[in-house]
């Protein structure tokens, strides 16, 4: 696993809100196209995440479910169909 380090200034749970949104998640992930919540409001475990990445030249959607949510410090998401696996945070 690796780990990166950013200090932003802004409070935890701003950034928190802000790096578990999927419809952000293109400007840090390469390759990722649209992402979304399926649900409307604040994600909870058990919550599914849609996103569409870019691979090898055509655009493959998955669904992951939220399993960990522990604002603002972590949250976990596990992929259930796609190409992914799974993903922490």
């Amino acid at each position: 696993m690796t780990t990166t380090s950013v200090d932003i200034d802004r409070p935890a749970d701003y950034v928190f809100a802000y790096v578990t949104d999927p419809t952000q998640f293109h400007e840090s992930q390469q390759g990722v196209v649209p992402g979304g919540m399926e649900e409307p409001g604040t994600p909870t475990v058990g919550s599914h995440c849609t996103m569409t990445r870019r691979i090898g030249g055509a655009n493959r959607p998955s669904t992951s479910v939220v399993t960990k949510m522990n604002p603002p410090t972590s949250w976990a998401v596990h992929g259930i169909d796609g190409p992914s696996g799974d993903v922490f945070r």
